[in-house]
């Protein structure tokens, strides 16, 4: 029995810790808060299940970091191009706006950390974001194909998270613009259109590349 109390105060403490933080900023927020909220008399529970408000923050935000990873790494290396492109878009789009998850207090601290970065911000896209981004710039290559320059494969996947990213930042805007949408209930048709969009603008920035070798050569 002690270890499940153990376990639920911990879990108590982590759920409790995504919403101070979510309210006050990582700065901002205190354990004595942290503490109340996870209902754990004892104001040093924080120290004894994380050692510090620090390490707290820090899983919290290796649990956000990480959580892209575990929609689309299953079989990456097997699929095409074409897979690889559908596999990130339905990802991002079912990891952001099923169950309206942007509007959630993950998202909170996710853009927090994006406007004021914690000393963990290098660390965090060392360990997460650069490895995707590796994958995502061959897959991107790859869909360009012979002749495509680093920028150009940069430059469509900037393309492609920004209409992913779209709703979870300009949220409050849009939703007043168009009261009557529903991320939750749409997330799959606007991944499909991603997708359906975003090939047609890399077969675009395709075809412009054979357009200028044409001319080259031809001079």
């Amino acid at each position: 029995m002690p270890k499940v109390q153990s376990k639920s105060t911990q879990k108590n403490l982590f759920d409790a810790g995504i919403k101070v933080f979510a309210e006050k900023g990582y700065r901002d927020a205190t354990v004595r808060e942290i503490c109340k909220k996870a209902g754990a008399g004892n104001i040093n529970a924080v120290s004894y299940y994380f050692g510090s408000k620090e390490n707290l923050y820090r899983e919290i935000l290796d649990a956000i970091f990480s959580a892209y990873d575990r929609f689309d790494r299953e079989s990456w290396d097997k699929k095409t191009p074409q897979e690889q492109l559908w596999s990130m878009i339905s990802s991002f789009c079912t990891m952001l706006y099923k169950n309206n998850a942007f509007a959630s207090d993950i998202t909170s601290i996710f853009i927090s950390e994006m406007v004021q970065p914690s000393l963990f911000i290098e660390e965090l896209v060392d360990t997460y974001n650069r490895p995707r981004i590796k994958r995502h710039l061959q897959m991107f290559s790859d869909l360009l194909g012979e002749g495509a320059t680093e920028d150009m494969a940069r430059d469509c996947l900037v393309s492609v998270a920004g209409q992913l990213l779209y709703y979870s930042f300009a949220w409050p805007v849009f939703s007043r613009l168009f009261p009557d949408y529903s991320a939750d209930e749409r997330y799959g048709q606007w991944a499909a259109h991603v997708y359906e969009f975003s090939l047609g603008g890399i077969e675009a920035v395709r075809n412009n590349l054979f357009k200028k070798e044409e001319i080259t050569h031809g001079d």
